[in-house]
């Protein structure tokens, strides 16, 4: 009941915003409320009709590639840590995920439904299965930080407000330095609370599998890294041609460096369904600043997610329901 009740808060939710962007996005500004969403939201629709098909082509292609190098990086890590899972196999388990995350009407999110197969599927430790793929977050999650501190660099010259990003990158960076140093297993060996914990401990386990990652994964790691970084420069890419159609004009693809990991930090935020509503809300006002009107904005996050969900039924959808009855089985020896 109380994972029924989220979700159903979290679909009002996102109506409610998407609605209000639309709506507040619009060239109507009188008349009955409904009406003037109607007008504003055929607006946008219209906007992702206008897309040209080489620049549709292109950025399917690219959320295509995305998946397909998400799909290297978590087999990077699962390999690094023994699990012989085969790329098709791990593909699978990225496409019903993705499928998951952005169009089944379903309280579970695309993590846990991965973790339910690589949870069953796989020989070995269950948990450190599963613990792959909060790292593979992990790990994407400082690519974006990187990608949003390269931006911000590029571009503080001309936007001075931007070096308060800067200097609170760096200083995040010292502390996460600081805190892998003081919480690594040989300092913490001193503390006598921590001596005092038997070895199958959960806080052992998973300090042992987070700092793995430092020593012996290390080498994974900066694979995953790379891999992610990649991952950002086509997610990047996708919304930017897609604006750069609507405007007909040359933008400046460093604002979109800074900008889009943000905007999809905003909307990975797990207060609304798939992001809808909070991202139109997050793209309004971020390309605000660079003086691109709400209309281009909003039409730019809509047509990304639609071409998202698009990919994601025609990917995903035929193979949740191809092993529905007799689901994926791993095959490697």
């Amino acid at each position: 009941m109380r994972r029924a009740a989220s979700f159903f808060l979290r679909v009002i939710l996102s109506a409610g915003i998407f609605i209000y962007v639309i709506t507040a996005t619009g060239s109507v500004s009188e008349g009955p409320f409904l009406l003037r969403f109607w007008a504003s939201f055929s607006a946008v629709i219209g906007k992702f009709a206008s897309i040209p098909f080489s620049v549709l082509i292109s950025s399917v292609a690219l959320y295509v590639i995305v998946l397909l190098s998400a799909t290297l990086r978590w087999q990077i890590l699962l390999t690094d840590r023994g699990f012989g899972v085969s790329y098709k196999n791990t593909f699978k388990y990225v496409l019903i995920g993705q499928l998951f995350n952005n169009v089944m009407p379903s309280t579970l999110g695309g993590d846990i439904v991965k973790a339910y197969y690589i949870h069953r599927d796989t020989l070995g430790s269950k948990k450190t299965a599963v613990f792959t793929i909060f790292m593979d977050r992990v790990i994407g999650s400082l690519a974006t930080l990187l990608v949003i501190f390269a931006g911000a660099v590029y571009l503080q010259a001309k936007e001075p407000s931007l070096q308060i990003l800067v200097y609170a990158f760096i200083a995040a960076a010292a502390v996460g330095a600081a805190a892998m140093i003081i919480l690594d297993e040989k300092y913490l060996e001193k503390l006598k609370f921590y001596r005092k914990l038997p070895g199958g401990h959960p806080m052992r386990k998973l300090h042992y599998a987070f700092f793995y990652y430092k020593k012996g994964g290390r080498k994974a790691f900066f694979q995953a890294l790379a891999v992610s970084l990649f991952i950002q420069v086509c997610a990047i890419s996708m919304s930017y041609i897609i604006m750069s159609s609507f405007l007909q004009k040359p933008l400046s693809y460093w604002h979109f460096v800074c900008i889009i990991p943000v905007a999809n930090i905003v909307q990975g935020l797990p207060i609304s369904f798939a992001g809808w509503g909070v991202g139109e809300a997050a793209y309004t006002v971020l390309f605000k600043m660079i003086a691109v009107t709400s209309e281009v904005a909003v039409g730019t996050s809509v047509s990304v997610k639609l071409i998202i969900l698009l990919v994601a039924l025609v990917s995903g959808l035929p193979v949740y329901i191809g092993n529905k009855k007799n689901e994926i089985i791993q095959s490697d020896s």
